[in-house]
């Protein structure tokens, strides 16, 4: 007998970029709706593709995607608009909420993984930020720059300062906003965080090393193609001198200084590096898929996972 309400528990798909998650998530909602009759929504997980912005560079879903599914919290925020894993998770949760509540399934797809881990189990009950003070960090940032910036977040916390990359502007900013207004770093946060009430289908793409080094490089070029040079030069004419959160999308700073594609490829294989350590490491709870996400043998694997256990 097929247990209708277990399958309206969320189904998560994360992984490094370019391992194919938008493409298994819009192909697990058609599943549901052809083999169950369920309709399904794809909520955002991916920090960049927050932002309206730098579509190409961020690997936004293209227009065809966005009709086969529905999608949420894809192009919601401006440019100068910070982004954080307490606002992300406010709005994840609502329509969360809300598609359980039209008896759809909400389908988490992203490669920010600590979006998906607060998803699944919950985050420190961090007092809310007014954003005139968010605001006057980022004046204090663009200010003094980075170096200098970075410098100060380690007086208030060490941890980040030791483990944060120093060009993720994001994340050093939110760490310096958290650790200077409560006056408590965020790693002291995180050791009081509660677990939420969501079960969840997880699927994490992990392919092998050198097939998504090579697709990424591939996708590289096809994001030349397709203008992501012309894309950060519109960007820069309309944000004289930015300094935003986007300035850590890999091609942003590269394409802006004139770099060659080869620098923008060997951060993309670091980040991806970094991204699969992460899953490997955070995400143990869930089913770890070795191939891309527009694989058949990959999508049929899902598929048959997600039936074997409405039927338990």
């Amino acid at each position: 007998m097929i247990c209708m309400e277990r399958r309206r528990f969320p189904v998560v798909i994360g992984g490094p970029t370019a391992s194919g998650k938008t493409r298994l998530a819009i192909e697990v909602a058609l599943f549901l709706q052809k083999e169950f009759g369920l309709q399904a929504e794809i909520i955002n997980a991916d920090s960049v593709q927050m932002y309206r912005d730098l579509k190409i560079l961020t690997a936004y879903p293209s227009e065809e995607e966005l009709k086969q599914v529905k999608h949420n919290l894809y192009g919601i925020l401006d440019a100068h608009e910070l982004s954080n894993v307490v606002s992300w998770l406010e709005k994840a949760r609502s329509h969360i909420d809300r598609i359980k509540k039209e008896g759809k399934v909400a389908i988490i797809c992203g490669g920010t993984g600590f979006y998906i881990k607060a998803i699944m189990n919950g985050i420190s009950d961090i007092p809310k930020v007014p954003d005139d003070f968010r605001k006057n960090v980022l004046a204090r940032f663009g200010k003094i720059g980075r170096d200098a910036f970075f410098e100060e977040l380690f007086a208030i916390d060490r941890y980040s300062y030791q483990t944060l990359n120093k060009n993720d502007t994001q994340r050093i900013l939110r760490a310096y906003v958290i650790a200077s207004f409560t006056g408590k770093p965020l790693s002291e946060w995180w050791k009081t965080s509660q677990k939420m009430n969501y079960d969840a289908l997880s699927f994490i793409l992990l392919p092998n090393k050198e097939e998504i080094h090579a697709r990424s490089a591939s996708r590289i070029l096809q994001m030349i193609q397709k203008g992501a040079i012309e894309e950060v030069s519109e960007f820069n004419k309309r944000y004289p001198n930015y300094n935003g959160p986007l300035c850590n999308v890999i091609g942003y700073k590269e394409i802006s200084e004139n770099a060659s594609v080869d620098e923008i490829h060997i951060r993309t294989k670091q980040y991806i590096k970094r991204q699969s350590t992460w899953f490997r490491n955070q995400m143990k709870f869930a089913k770890f898929l070795h191939g891309f996400g527009d694989n058949k043998e990959i999508l049929d694997k899902v598929c048959k996972y997600i039936t074997i256990l409405d039927n338990i």
